[in-house]
């Protein structure tokens, strides 16, 4: 009996052709991922580009509508005379002396006291309230109160020279009594900018940061 083997030469060769046929793979599948990303980090920055470049046109064409809107106020100005420049200084010195006022009004207002109504006449600024009160109290303890917190605030008191409790009604609501009264502050001639000859007159719904108490 004769026994035949069968050796195949080629083995190894075949493994070496089977690396080389993976590492081409592994390269192509590499080369293939580094260009996905390149392109992905190119369409970025193409988005980005695209969008720095909208809002840098878009700023240019703001610059150009303020640049025109510079020129034409520049021709508008020259028509503008002293005594509109004086006036207007004095209405935004007039806004800021009247807003500390009242901020300093609503600061030290008495707790269940409101104001209803608040006039300037001349040189008469009227504050007109109403405060819960007491059967047994004293109208004017209540009204003095209010007028000793208010001559104490520099902020308020320092542009008036003068304060004087007018008049007062007690009244009767659904079993409260209330008290509406009226104090007036003379405005200083001296300090006062510009507002003598005027009325202004505001319900205490026109002010809403005027609280019912502090």
């Amino acid at each position: 009996m004769i026994n035949q083997y069968r050796i195949n030469l080629n083995r190894q060769e075949g493994y070496i052709q089977r690396e080389e046929r993976r590492r081409r793979i592994r390269e192509r599948i590499t080369i293939l991922i580094a260009t996905l990303l390149l392109l992905s980090m190119g369409f970025v920055n193409y988005q980005k580009d695209h969008e720095m470049r909208e809002i840098i046109k878009g700023k240019e064409r703001q610059l150009n509508r303020i640049i025109a809107q510079i020129d034409s106020l520049q021709r508008v100005g020259q028509n503008v005379s002293k005594d509109d420049v004086m006036a207007l200084a004095r209405l935004d010195r007039d806004r800021v002396f009247w807003t500390k006022k009242l901020r300093a009004l609503t600061e030290r207002m008495p707790d269940k006291m409101a104001v209803t109504e608040l006039q300037l006449e001349r040189d008469q600024f009227i504050i007109s309230a109403i405060s819960q009160i007491q059967k047994n109290e004293k109208e004017f303890d209540k009204v003095k109160l209010f007028m000793d917190r208010l001559r104490a605030t520099p902020m308020f008191f320092e542009d008036f020279r003068n304060m004087k409790f007018t008049e007062s009604k007690r009244d009767n609501r659904d079993g409260q009594e209330l008290l509406n009264f009226v104090i007036t502050c003379e405005v200083d001639k001296v300090k006062e900018s510009g507002t003598t000859g005027t009325r202004r007159s505001r319900t205490a719904g026109e002010l809403p940061d005027l609280p019912t108490g502090r």
